[in-house]
């Protein structure tokens, strides 16, 4: 008997949810895989649901074993996301903007940050509503109000903060460099996550 395709496809995602390492999630699918052909056993009595399985796996690992911490998560989430945020801001503004100088104010700033912010929170609570265990709706609604909170900043930052007064100034060359030097950093640590999350499964023999 064969491992199902539709069990074997959730558990790789319910895996990669958990930020276990490619090389990891191998090993996981490949015991999974032989316990199924050597057994004929259903792979739901065996080792449970793919999202239960998913989350045993990741409670019995650490970053030595196949799984990043928590705070690296963020780090790396909030670093790719303020790099695409800020570099698309700068090479659109100056690719768009007709003067020789690009000018940002307050309220542009605290708009871009509080969003940055809140779109990374949210999208973290989201993925937490579906690995943890227990408390998913928390984490759900915790994660929808985030997204709301984000809508709601951009709306507050236009009442509440200058919108007039340049907050600093960047010649356009000095914006199209800084656009494009962070897109390509967020497009480095893309790849880097990418090269992570690449299944390898065990070699045999």
């Amino acid at each position: 008997m064969t491992l199902d395709a539709k069990y074997r496809d959730e558990l790789l995602l319910a895996l990669r949810l958990h930020e276990i390492s490619g090389e990891r999630v191998g090993e996981v699918l490949a015991e999974v895989e032989a316990h199924v052909r050597e057994t004929g056993e259903d792979p739901v009595e065996a080792f449970g649901s793919p999202r239960e399985y998913a989350a045993q796996v990741a409670e019995q690992l650490d970053s030595s074993t196949g799984k990043r911490s928590s705070l690296e998560i963020a780090i790396s989430a909030l670093a790719t996301a303020a790099l695409v945020m800020f570099g698309s801001d700068f090479l659109l503004d100056a690719l768009f903007e007709s003067a020789d100088v690009v000018v940002y104010t307050l309220k542009d700033t605290v708009a871009l940050v509080s969003l940055l912010v809140l779109i990374v929170a949210g999208v973290m609570l989201a993925f937490k509503a579906y690995t943890a265990t227990r408390g998913n709706k928390v984490y759900g609604g915790a994660a929808i109000g985030a997204f709301a909170l984000g809508i709601l900043a951009q709306f507050a930052s236009a009442r509440l903060f200058d919108d007039v007064a340049p907050l600093y100034e960047l010649p356009r060359w000095a914006a199209v460099v800084l656009g494009v030097v962070a897109l390509a950093g967020a497009g480095t640590l893309l790849v880097r996550a990418m090269r992570r999350g690449r299944v390898v499964y065990p070699e045999v023999g």
